[in-house]
């Protein structure tokens, strides 16, 4: 169980440092040519690939499908991520959830700590809308003192910006990240990145219907540069740690986000999961070990029997697929009828148990699904009949688990 989980991190680890990678590549083209408000929309790209794992796998992997199209397919190699021992396995799944149970406790007391002062702030604070479920906006003491009447409302505008965008869900979200992945310098490059993204996309929410508002912005913004920010995963503050420099500049181009630049994001999340989902493959399950089928199909129609034996070797709990065109015997054979058998081999302690999946024809007519479990080196048998047919088949199987150290074939898919 340990080291399952601990490969699942690992996967999650490496999906979040790609779409990281190019959402760090993509964000300067992003805030030029479209917006603040498209790259912070843009973000939604790295809880997209997160979530491309959960999706289910198809019977034949597209990836696959492509490069046997093209003849390349035995060159194809799913990779696999290194994970530590069995033994080693449990230690550093303790060591990794550790850490983020510490960070996520830090996070919790901050976000008490700002939910204790309510919603005046100490001097010197940054306004901020606070909470998830019915947020608040928060306001320093020497709020009136600090800004004017029009950079107040402004300021108020920005926070209702944030509220109406749900902005302190998505804060949430990316503390959690980065929390479950605290080792990884990307997660939290991505947090603050994401943050100063939400601010400049709220300058151009609240300037783009307001253009002649702008002075009175970049004073607000020029006043509140030195002022504290209490740091909570559930506050949208005014102020943030984005350079004021590049910010005042960001508010001579304010373009929110319209229905246009939603529908080409949209589509460009869509079409790099998409890669993601093609790319990935059937995870293979940490330390799961291989298992050998020995396989004996017969056919029998009448008189006429017909058979076949052969050997397929596949990771515990993984879809083995085989198809069957031919077969040797006295019968007229299998040439115009394939048979298509599908195997998920599952160790169950001394014992295997067996799912399978038989069709025939093209295109194939399920016979059915039948299960079996036996105990290893064992034959167990699965006879079935095809409706409205005497033609009958049977298949015997006799699992062995292989040892630990057992490497497949450089070429085995």
């Amino acid at each position: 169980m340990s080291e399952r989980l601990l490969a699942v991190l690992l996967q999650q680890g490496l999906l979040l440092s790609v779409a990281v990678v190019l959402m760090a590549a993509l964000r300067p083209l992003l805030l030029k040519r479209l917006g603040a408000g498209s790259a912070y929309a843009a973000w939604l790209l790295v809880p997209a690939l997160l979530l491309t794992p959960l999706l289910p796998r198809p019977a034949q992997e597209p990836l696959r499908v492509v490069l046997q199209a093209t003849g390349n397919a035995q060159t194809l190699a799913a990779p696999v991520l290194p994970v530590p021992p069995p033994d080693h396995a449990a230690v550093w799944l303790g060591l990794w959830l550790g850490g983020a149970a510490l960070v996520l406790l830090e996070q919790a007391r901050r976000q008490w700590r700002l939910a204790r002062l309510s919603e005046r702030l100490p001097a010197g604070s940054s306004p901020a809308l606070v909470g998830l479920l019915k947020p608040r906006v928060a306001l320093p003491v020497d709020f009136d003192q600090r800004f004017s009447a029009a950079e107040r409302e402004l300021i108020l505008a920005h926070e209702q910006v944030h509220r109406a965008r749900l902005d302190n869900l998505w804060n949430l979200l990316a503390c959690a990240m980065a929390g479950l992945h605290w080792w990884n310098p990307l997660a939290w490059w991505a947090a603050r990145r994401m943050r100063a993204d939400q601010e400049l996309a709220g300058d151009a929410a609240v300037l783009a219907p307001r253009p002649g508002a702008l002075a009175d912005y970049t004073r607000a913004l020029l006043a509140a540069h030195d002022l504290h920010h209490l740091g909570a995963p559930l506050a949208s503050r005014w102020g943030s740690s984005h350079p004021l420099v590049e910010r005042i500049a960001m508010l001579n181009r304010p373009m929110p986000l319209n229905r246009r630049r939603a529908m080409l994001l949209a589509a460009t999340v869509a079409t790099v999961s998409t890669l993601a989902y093609a790319a990935e493959g059937p995870q293979p399950k940490a330390g799961a070990g291989f298992i050998e089928l020995q396989l004996k199909v017969e056919r029998s129609q009448g008189g006429d029997k017909s058979t076949i034996e052969t050997r397929v070797i596949g990771r515990d709990g993984e879809r083995m697929m085989m198809r069957l065109n031919a077969i040797s015997g006295d019968g007229p054979g299998w040439v115009t009828q394939p048979l298509s058998i599908t195997l998920w081999p599952n160790k169950a302690g001394d014992s295997a148990l067996i799912k399978t999946q038989i069709s025939r024809g093209e295109p194939g007519v399920e016979l059915g699904r039948p299960s079996v479990m036996t105990t290893w080196g064992q034959k167990a048998r699965i006879e079935l009949t095809r409706a409205g047919s005497d033609e009958k088949f049977a298949l015997e199987l006799t699992p062995t688990a292989l040892p630990p150290d057992f490497q497949p074939p450089k070429n085995t898919f």
